[in-house]
């Protein structure tokens, strides 16, 4: 008793689909890249403006120096850490570094695949400072600086010194 399967593919068969998968995946590809990096980069671009306008009504509320600085642990500041992420917390002794007697506010996960974030502040500072009296970040004015790697879509987020802030696109980075 032998059985006849007539059901499958031919080897001919197989190859062509393979190829055809192959050819919309060179297409599908890039496009799936570039719209990852532009999500990214809008994403980014919306948490630093809503942590940013947080941080300053904290320091209002609570009459404290409130800041922001890039940390890839979020135990401690770590200067040019911030596309790893970024932490917020309270600085009780205003030297912009977090104590073990401060309190961390927020922390912030960024772990950006498609671009790069850095931040050129005023003063050369390392972190953004919003201030106990009034939740301005006088002396933390400045800008974010996100380069995609895969795209032509740049952004900087610039923050005055009354912490308003503005999205611009940028050509080049």
């Amino acid at each position: 008793m032998f059985f006849i399967i007539k059901n499958g593919f031919t080897l001919l068969e197989l190859i062509i689909v393979t190829a055809l998968i192959a050819i919309i995946s060179c297409f599908a590809l890039p496009a799936y890249r570039s719209m990852m990096a532009t999500q990214e980069i809008n994403n980014t671009t919306t948490k630093i403006t809503a942590l940013s306008r947080q941080a300053k009504n904290w320091a209002a509320a609570q009459h404290t120096n409130i800041v922001i600085c890039s940390s890839a642990n979020f135990t401690a500041c770590q200067p040019a850490k911030w596309s790893s992420g970024f932490l917020i917390f309270s600085d009780q002794n205003k030297n912009r570094q977090l104590d073990t007697n401060e309190t961390i506010l927020h922390t912030e996960k960024l772990a950006l695949q498609y671009s790069t974030l850095d931040w050129q502040g005023a003063l050369r500072s390392p972190s953004l400072n919003f201030q106990a009296s009034s939740g301005l970040p006088i002396g933390s004015n400045g800008t974010f600086y996100q380069c995609s790697l895969s795209s032509l879509q740049h952004k900087k987020i610039i923050m005055s010194k009354m912490g308003h802030i503005r999205v611009e696109s940028l050509t080049q980075c």
